[in-house]
């Protein structure tokens, strides 16, 4: 948002402060100013000119050529070709050297074998309006040599604020709020708007009607007679707008804007001789309703939006912009002047919906004052009537509907203020800042009554503590002096869990290149349908952020998959990890069941020139067995497949999948995706596999576990990959068991990397694919070790029913 401080200098006098010491001032007491430029900047080059001679250019009918006096040591000669150039007009001038805007440097040049130097401009070459059909004249009495923004009265310094930083203050939406602001930092008087309209004494013969009173429940409008069709607005108002990025279009239109961006409050003009059978009517959208805006775009309108309609059809989208059919264009010579209340919630949602936020939705989403609405009218009456002497007011202006701000009354402590600013203030002195806001305070003992006043009581000031936050702002928190704390010092509570976290997310980031990621514990309603559950398997939320995303996920498996997909794209191969809460449903129980939980989602493009498929199931599980050795619970984890008996999530591989416990604590899960979820996230160009881990189980059992230190081998150990097709009846533990006890002496360490089943395999079999370590503490193995190992293998695949596969 951008304030002109000339603009706000009509209200209050700031001609004594620099336009920094304003930005300073707003900045301590009100809101961040961003930054301070100066309109007319880019036409400080141009001067007032005066041609002192004029006549036909020798060699081109439509150019002229003249001479200049601007204020050099002697006239310069210019070639033009504006129709009205003419001997003794004074004219904006950009002599060689000077800028224009865009960038455009003035220099020497020869027109038609003429020498030119210097330019005779134009409005739309200042960018002062879209003119262009001659140059700009000055009047006779302008200082010849004087900078034209001074002339015109044009410099300006122009504040420019963040939005975000003002949406809590629905007053501070037009230079009034901002005058009024600095008439309280400053103590200094505030000028009242001019308002004084002699109003016809006859009432208005339109016919008003509120069928969505909810929506709308005030409209008022007045008709005028402009006396003429629309024109120029004076060069002062197209000056205030041009400085805050408003174009002049004309003044009908300018005073709109003019009025909207000094009280707040949006008005709509519409051309009343377009309006059909007198007749105005604020209703409900039908579904499917076709309506053009102003910007010649045909919009489908549904039951929730808004609209003005006349005796016919709808003319215009309620808060949000004009209807095209009823634009002021350059034949209107009556007008219908439209300001009203509208429902703020119904507004933003129109404007989001269709994509469209305007200066009026923006401003009408804020909660504004009612009382604006009176003010506008009039405001934009006395402006018009003062600019169009030739302009009638037809009638007395009609209201529809009755809207007012709440009537807010807040108690406030003084002793309880001070107390929490860390000051000491009076009551006199507390009484008189918020006097100065326009709060109405009466003393009643040991508080104070304070009477909100109605541009503040819409949706900003409702508590005491918004008014502690009014004396503190307005008193200067710079001005409160730093204090030590007078509290015990002591040291903070250690968490074990989020210590334990952190130390396996640094685990996971620094030595497996895994990037650590943050999401939302919503899920879209889909997960139900994709995962096979229900919702009633979820914590669902009663009022979500965002329509169809209703569900608390149960582990952060879904929203790292998700995640996943979007990262496959540019990264073929890569790993996430997250430290997040599950949410859990307890029947009967009013609050879910929290868990926490260290997921991992790794993926392989199945193009990408990478270790086999079945590195991915190997990897994880190394990955987990790294993790538990850093917290010395490698020598009591045990692994084992999943079986048909076993609890799975509804993302796991019913096969491809292992179980880790240590002792009779379970602690996760590693393995494969389920080919169907990873069908439905379209993941068939990758191979994906999760780590789970339950985060309170791990710390239990890490909490009892003891560091233990094994000095490495002397020697070389030889590492020899076997794989046995077993019925799937035989328990895993049962062959491992038996591999440790053929395997002998030498067998140092066994890992499971895969579990297969399909082709290749009888009915009824999976393969177990094991890495084990053959090593000796008094001598490096050959290969009869080797061959030796693999004949005992073979028989115990024999004796279990199977085969060693090759």
């Amino acid at each position: 948002m951008k304030i002109s401080l000339n603009w706000v200098g009509d209200y209050v006098d700031i001609s004594d402060l620099s336009a920094d010491k304003v930005a300073e001032l707003l900045s301590l007491h009100t809101a961040e100013v961003e930054g301070v430029e100066t309109f007319g900047e880019s036409i400080q080059d141009v001067v007032v000119g005066h041609v002192v001679q004029c006549g036909q250019h020798p060699g081109a009918d439509k150019l002229s050529l003249t001479l200049v006096e601007y204020g050099g040591e002697e006239p310069v000669p210019v070639v033009c070709g504006a129709p009205n150039v003419r001997e003794g007009l004074k004219i904006a001038f950009a002599p060689v050297g000077s800028k224009l805007p865009g960038n455009l440097k003035i220099k020497k040049a020869k027109l038609r074998g003429e020498v030119s130097r210097g330019m005779i401009c134009s409005e739309r070459e200042l960018e002062m309006s879209d003119e262009h059909n001659g140059i700009l004249e000055l009047p006779e009495d302008a200082p010849i040599g004087e900078r034209l923004i001074d002339c015109l009265g044009m410099v300006d310094s122009v504040l420019e604020l963040d939005n975000k930083s003002l949406t809590h203050r629905p007053d501070l939406w037009g230079h009034y709020g901002f005058a009024r602001e600095l008439s309280v930092i400053l103590d200094r008087p505030l000028k009242p708007l001019d308002l004084e309209v002699a109003w016809p004494t006859n009432a208005g013969d339109w016919k008003l009607k509120l069928s969505d009173a909810e929506g709308c429940p005030q409209y008022g409008a007045v008709e005028i007679d402009l006396g003429g069709t629309p024109g120029l607005a004076p060069a002062w108002m197209r000056n205030r707008l041009q400085a805050v990025e408003q174009r002049p279009v004309s003044d009908i239109v300018d005073i709109t804007n003019y009025v909207l961006l000094e009280i707040g409050q949006p008005t709509h003009a519409f051309d009343a001789d377009t309006l059909r059978g007198r007749a105005i009517e604020v209703r409900a959208a039908q579904d499917g309703e076709r309506f053009t805006t102003l910007d010649g775009v045909e919009r489908t309108l549904d039951q929730n939006d808004l609209v003005i309609a006349d005796g016919e059809c709808s003319v215009a989208l309620a808060g949000v912009m004009g209807g095209l059919v009823t634009e002021v264009t350059d034949s209107t010579t009556k007008i219908l002047l439209e300001s009203a209340v509208f429902h703020p919630t119904r507004i933003r949602r129109t404007a989001q919906r269709l994509a469209l936020r305007s200066e009026a939705s923006t401003r009408f989403e804020k909660s504004l004052d009612p009382a604006y609405t009176e003010q506008a009218t009039a405001r934009f009456t006395k402006l018009l009537l003062d600019m169009r002497s030739d302009a009638k007011v037809l009638s007395a202006p009609q209201v529809e509907g009755d809207s007012n701000a709440p009537h807010v009354v807040v108690q406030l402590d003084p002793a309880r203020t001070s107390q929490l600013l860390g000051i000491e203030m009076d009551r006199a002195a507390m009484t008189g800042i918020l006097q100065r806001l326009g709060f109405g305070v009466e003393d009643q003992g040991q508080e104070l009554a304070v009477t909100v006043p109605s541009w503040r009581a819409t949706k900003d000031v409702s508590m005491a503590i918004d008014l502690v936050e009014e004396v503190g702002r307005i008193y200067g928190y710079n001005r409160i002096q730093a204090a030590p704390l007078d509290a015990p010092v002591t040291v903070p509570v250690q968490q074990p869990l989020r210590l334990l976290g952190h130390q396996l997310v640094q685990r996971l980031v620094n030595s497996h290149g895994a990037f650590e990621t943050q999401s939302y514990s919503f899920l879209d309603n889909a997960w139900a349908n994709r995962l096979g559950l229900t919702r009633k398997d979820f914590v669902c939320i009663g009022n979500p952020v965002q329509a169809e995303v209703e569900l608390m996920r149960r582990d952060p498996i879904p929203s790292l998959l998700e995640q996943a997909v979007g990262n496959l794209r540019e990264n073929p191969v890569g790993r996430l990890c997250e430290l997040a809460k599950g949410y859990e449903p307890v029947d009967g129980a009013l609050e879910p069941q929290e868990r926490r939980w260290l997921a991992v989602v790794e993926w392989t493009g199945k193009d990408t020139p990478r270790e086999g498929q079945e590195s991915l199931f190997a990897r994880l599980r190394g990955v987990s067995q790294d993790l538990m050795r850093s917290l010395n619970l490698l020598d009591n984890l045990k692994v084992t497949p999943v079986s048909a008996e076993d609890s799975l999530p509804a993302w796991a591989h019913p096969v491809q999948s292992l179980n880790y416990h240590v002792g009779e604590t379970f602690l996760g899960w590693s393995g494969r995706v389920h080919p169907q979820l990873q069908a439905e996230l379209e993941f068939e160009r990758a191979d994906v596999g999760i780590l789970l881990l339950d985060l309170q189980a791990l710390a239990q059992v890490a909490e009892q576990a003891e560091a233990k230190f094994t000095a490495p081998s002397k020697f070389p150990g030889i590492k020899v990959d076997i794989a046995l097709a077993l019925p799937q009846a035989v328990a895993y533990d049962d062959v491992v068991g038996a591999i440790r006890k053929s395997g002998g002496k030498f067998l140092d360490t066994l890992e499971l990397f895969d579990v297969y089943t399909g082709p290749g395999l009888e009915d009824g079999q999976r393969s177990l694919a094991f890495r084990s370590l053959l090593r000796s503490p008094e001598r490096t193995l050959s290969d009869k070790e080797e061959r030796k190992f693999l004949q005992k293998m073979e028989q115990v695949a024999v004796e279990l029913g199977g085969n060693l596969r090759s």
